[in-house]
């Protein structure tokens, strides 16, 4: 709940409350609040809503950042030629083809007929 992801910079529980959970409750409020005006309700929730569109904004931001790293270092190890000619034979990995599939529509068949 309080685990920091490495990509996004954030706990998930901060990403979808704005802030980080306490790790020990306190027995009594720390002080007392009288009633506050609407109004004092309004800014406060703003303010609340302001501060998760701005995480959620550094989020994306560490993604696209996290994103541009893994690209960089994948990139270094491929080679810049293409080593395939038309007419070439290839193995292709049809691993999730299934699930891609069934998602498409109700009406299809999950299996391949030959």
């Amino acid at each position: 709940m309080n685990t920091v992801n490495a990509s996004l910079g954030f706990s998930n529980f901060q990403i979808c409350l704005g802030h980080s959970p306490r790790l020990i409750l306190p027995i009594v409020p720390p002080n007392i609040e009288t009633p506050t005006s609407n109004d004092n309700n309004i800014l406060r929730a703003r303010d609340l809503i302001d501060n998760l569109n701005i995480d959620i904004a550094k989020a994306k931001d560490n993604l696209l950042e996290a994103k541009n790293f893994q690209a960089h270092y994948a990139n270094q190890k491929r080679s810049p030629e293409i080593p395939f000619q038309i007419g070439d034979k290839v193995m292709l990995s049809t691993l999730h083809r299934r699930q891609e599939f069934k998602r498409k529509g109700e009406k299809r068949a999950a299996k391949f007929f030959p």
